[in-house]
């Protein structure tokens, strides 16, 4: 792989050299050109999506369904059972990321909850307030959706022990969630 030791803003990156077929690499320069990244830029951002997301997937054996299945199954969901699947769904989040992190302190939800979401190319920001993290996801798929993912989240952050300040789901295509940001020890 050509460039330098500054990948994404990462002055820690190292360079090595990768072979794939002549016909991958005109792939991988098509799209890159399209996403107005360099050839490496993309190839970079590939191998590092994959040891930070999808090896970890693979490995506790996820199943990903496609948009249009999700939105078939979330709008034919009962809508009064919607706050004992986040709890009973929250409930087997926490003990998954417990048993992998040998706890769920809030840093340690946030850094899975991002990187689950990013894996999945889902919109899920954190935006950092004073005193709070507010999350917001954007998507296409149905306001069952989003009632389920925000009573989700919440309750898994209330599992861990934090403060659910605000949360938002009477969006067809978003939701958000504001969480009191736990005071740091000095």
């Amino acid at each position: 792989m050509e460039g330098n030791n500054n990948i994404n803003g990462n002055s820690n990156a190292i360079q090595f050299n990768l072979r794939i077929k002549s016909s991958t690499l005109a792939i991988l320069k098509q799209i890159a050109k399209e996403m107005n990244l360099t050839p490496s830029s993309l190839g970079a951002k590939i191998i590092t999506d994959y040891v930070e997301f999808f090896y970890y997937k693979i490995q506790r054996g996820d199943i990903t369904l496609s948009q249009p299945v999700l939105k078939s199954i979330f709008l034919g969901l009962d809508s009064k059972k919607i706050d004992d699947i986040a709890r009973h769904t929250a409930k087997h989040i926490v003990s998954e990321i417990k048993s992998q992190e040998g706890k769920t302190t809030y840093d340690v939800l946030v850094d899975h909850f991002l990187k689950w979401n990013k894996g999945n190319h889902l919109v899920f920001n954190k935006i950092s307030q004073k005193g709070s993290d507010m999350f917001v996801s954007k998507h296409s798929i149905c306001k069952n959706w989003s009632e389920i993912q925000c009573k989700t989240y919440a309750s898994a952050f209330e599992l861990a022990g934090q403060t659910i300040l605000e949360a938002d789901f009477e969006s067809d295509d978003s939701y958000s969630l504001e969480i009191a940001r736990p005071e740091r020890i000095r």
